[in-house]
């Protein structure tokens, strides 16, 4: 099971329990904190940035790899669990690395365990005339080995997970199948890196035509931008023509404006003017009827008088002939 998180740390042995509790979650983190606390875990590779480990499960021994590269932590375990984001191994792992420590380069591998059978070196088994336990003991090994190595070569170089190493197999043997382990894990990592990077030179080759035919369509938008830009300043200066006509029209327009306010006034003025004179008109046409009708009367006064005069003059000449009639009746000479 292989597993990849975004993480902040820049080496493993950053990662705290709280830190490794808290993504796990508690079931998994208690479990593989009792793998850690049982001395479950053996490091057998391990610096700031990757450990290469084995742990001694309930149903047999799983391989971890655990990195930190660039801001992601990559775990893989040869077990089959489906704990997520990764599994109980891999937190006893974790757990030990904190606990242990790492050293950038340094390779610290676990002892094996002691063999359930004591082995004898070739002095002794040629001084003690018994070198048939000795055979035996190599042979028991070797089928063992041979046993597993022929159900290992069927998933070898195919699937993470190789068979489990038998509790059995001891001594080199057993090395050499964590070996072999270890080499199908990296060539599989290998593998994994290689089709990773095919993939991302895809999605960079497919990003990098996308590009291209963004940057063709934003050359094309930027070429029409600039023909709109160049008809919008033309537009422009048309519109600041016009607004300059518009102001001198609004200059004019103020003037007329002013011209129709003083003619409006005049207007006023002259309507008032024009009622003072009808009024001043229908009193000379009142005057003008009694000055007719007054012509009138002096006319007939005049002709009355004239007629009066006539009548006078007639009683004058009356008079005088009266008066000479009187004269003419008195005696003559003095009184």
């Amino acid at each position: 099971m292989r597993n990849r998180i975004s993480c902040s740390a820049q080496e493993l042995g950053q990662l705290d329990p709280d830190m490794v509790q808290s993504v796990v979650g508690g079931q998994v983190f208690k479990i593989g904190d009792q793998y850690f606390s049982d001395q479950r875990v053996s490091i057998l590779e391990a610096n700031g940035t990757q450990v290469v480990a084995e742990v001694n499960g309930t149903y047999g021994v799983y391989s971890q790899t655990i990195k930190l590269r660039g801001g992601t932590l990559s775990t893989k375990c040869s077990c089959p669990s489906t704990e997520q984001p990764f599994c109980r191994h891999c937190v006893a792992v974790l757990l030990q690395q904190f606990h242990t420590g790492s050293t950038e380069n340094e390779t610290s591998k676990a002892a094996p365990p002691p063999s359930s059978e004591p082995e004898s070196s070739p002095e002794a088994s040629s001084s003690s005339g018994e070198p048939a336990a000795t055979v035996d003991l190599n042979f028991r090994e070797a089928t063992l080995f041979i046993d597993w190595i022929q159900q290992a070569i069927a998933p070898l170089g195919k699937e993470p997970s190789l068979p489990a190493v038998p509790e059995s197999l001891k001594g080199v043997a057993r090395e050499w199948a964590g070996v072999i382990d270890r080499l199908n894990q990296k060539f599989l990592e290998s593998e994994e890196d290689r089709t990773d990077a095919q993939q991302n030179l895809q999605s960079a080759e497919t990003m990098v035509d996308s590009l291209t035919k963004d940057l063709k369509t934003v050359k094309g938008e930027s070429e029409a931008a600039q023909l709109t830009n160049s008809k919008l300043d033309k537009r422009v200066k048309e519109l600041e023509e016009s607004l300059s006509n518009f102001s001198q029209v609004s200059k004019d327009l103020e003037t007329v404006k002013g011209e129709s306010e003083a003619a409006q006034l005049t207007n006023s003025k002259l309507d008032k003017r024009v009622k003072e004179l009808e009024e001043s008109l229908s009193n000379f046409s009142q005057v003008s009827k009694e000055r007719d009708r007054l012509v009138g009367n002096v006319s007939t006064m005049q002709s009355e008088l004239q007629n009066k005069g006539a009548e006078l003059e007639s009683v004058s000449m009356t008079l005088k002939s009266l008066s000479n009639a009187i004269r003419n009746l008195l005696p003559s000479g003095p009184p």
